[in-house]
């Protein structure tokens, strides 16, 4: 079938930081990505959170 794609992306600046908040709805799973200053934060899949792996 054909697959359905939305992304909503917002970006506030807080305390100097920019914090993107992308909104993807990809066949009926909504998926939020948290990004602070270009860097993955947080992953949240249909409301629950997912763990992220942070390198450095």
């Amino acid at each position: 079938g054909i697959g359905f794609r939305s992304v909503s992306t917002s970006t506030t600046f807080v305390n100097g930081k920019r914090i993107t908040t992308k909104r993807i709805i990809e066949n009926g799973q909504e998926r939020v990505e948290i990004e602070e200053d270009g860097e993955l934060k947080a992953t949240e899949v249909n409301g629950e959170e997912q763990s992220c792996w942070v390198s450095g």
